[in-house]
């Protein structure tokens, strides 16, 4: 999903240390990791929903090819 290497997972892992201290990095990596789960969802419903609006269009258009078909008969 991110392209993001591992040379710069560990210059994020360094700042890291070097920036937040020691006890509050539990409470940061539990917030990160909601975050995480929460836009993972987010997307997957988004997906969920194009597709749902992809098959909700082909319904129509089957729709409007059978009457026409009606009509012609």
């Amino acid at each position: 999903m991110f392209d993001i290497s591992f040379a710069e997972l560990i210059i994020i892992f360094l700042a890291l240390i070097l920036f937040v201290s020691p006890n509050n990095m539990p409470m940061l990596a539990r917030g990160a990791g909601k975050i995480t789960k929460k836009v993972k969802i987010f997307i997957s419903d988004i997906k969920k929903e194009l597709q749902r609006e992809s098959k909700f269009k082909e319904l129509k258009n089957i729709e409007k090819e059978i009457k026409k078909n009606q009509r012609k008969l």
